[in-house]
């Protein structure tokens, strides 16, 4: 996957997989998909933690289509690990303390992070510009 066609389509699918969980996480913050008790007074919001997740994965994919750094790679890693991190820390104190969507997200974004992490690892050569930004006639 050295070539720039083999990198493109994994920020493509990894861009895939961000745009699925931005669309999970907003049917999380609209309520159409129940995963706590939010009947708590102290539970945040669901629509302001699914909206913002929401936007923060759709950014992730907008970056993952337009560009190829390094450093955004590494960035959008260590986002990753903090979320899954703070999935497993907060965890113990919601009803329920795991459900499936969660999971399921915790999963894809174990996947997400091996792709940023490849990309990041196996940045181009500095100099070296993707393809399509070599096609942009002068």
């Amino acid at each position: 996957m050295s070539d720039g066609g083999g990198r493109r389509t994994l920020r493509y699918l990894a861009a895939s997989l961000s745009v699925a969980m931005a669309a999970v996480y907003l049917l999380i913050g609209l309520e159409v998909v129940r995963v706590v008790d939010a009947s708590a007074s102290d539970a945040p919001s669901m629509l302001v933690f699914g909206g913002l997740s929401a936007a923060a994965f759709l950014v992730g994919a907008v970056l993952l289509t337009v560009f190829d750094r390094r450093i955004l790679w590494a960035l959008g890693g260590l986002f990753q690990i903090f979320a899954i991190a703070m999935y497993f820390a907060v965890a113990p104190q919601r009803d329920p303390s795991y459900e499936p969507w969660g999971i399921g997200l915790k999963i894809g974004q174990g996947v997400l992070l091996l792709a940023l992490g490849y990309l990041a690892l196996r940045a181009p050569a500095p100099g070296r510009f993707p393809t399509a930004i070599r096609s942009i006639p002068r």
